[in-house]
């Protein structure tokens, strides 16, 4: 081939590729906006794989129902490995047939496949279990021990008594909880409403 034949091939093939990459650029910028909003609908943002509203996940072990956890949303890393909760709220059974309820504002769950290990409350967490609420700011929960642990100031509350403490380590299945430091203990009267009641 020829060198004017050489140079006017390249000549084509630099028209053409220069023809594709101004097309391909005012798509981008004409279509950017759809995509952005495409990616709003589905919730996705960039590192993470998946974004859903009104979490609801169950988990069983030997064909038992161990405990439900649900939440207003709820974002996926993007290696599967944790989940973050918005508004999360914990259900399970004690031992002794007790409803234990937690809630919090937020939590990051880690995953091991398709098994929770360990969940990581903040922004005020509260447990309900049966008579009894435990309130601390953070709170950490091992579903495979049921065992929660919280470095910070907690409170309980129920049955006439209020006892304040730093650091707390329970077994929710069990309704055991034993505070660290600091453990004071005041007991709260009854109001005269609840003896009348109590009298009648």
């Amino acid at each position: 081939m020829s060198p004017r034949r050489i140079a006017k091939a390249l000549a084509i093939f630099g028209a053409v590729a220069l023809v594709t990459l101004f097309t391909a650029t005012v798509w981008i910028v004409r279509h950017r906006n759809s995509v952005e909003a495409l990616q709003k609908v589905a919730g996705l943002l960039p590192g993470q794989l998946l974004h859903a509203h009104n979490f609801h996940w169950t988990q069983m072990k030997a064909g038992n129902l161990q405990w439900t956890l649900t939440a207003a949303d709820a974002t996926y890393s993007a290696d599967r490995s944790s989940i973050i909760l918005s508004d999360p709220e914990l259900h399970m059974t004690s031992d002794d047939g007790q409803k234990v309820q937690v809630n919090a504002p937020h939590a990051v769950v880690a995953l091991k496949g398709s098994h929770v290990t360990r969940a990581d409350l903040s922004g005020g967490t509260v447990i309900h279990f049966g008579e009894y609420v435990v309130s601390t700011d953070s709170a950490t929960y091992m579903p495979d021990d049921s065992r929660v642990e919280a470095a910070g100031a907690v409170t309980i509350e129920g049955q006439g008594l209020r006892v304040t403490g730093i650091g707390l380590t329970g077994d929710t299945k069990a309704r055991k909880f034993e505070l660290h430091q600091q453990v004071t203990t005041d007991i709260i009267p009854k109001k005269s409403s609840d003896k009348a009641k109590a009298t009648t």
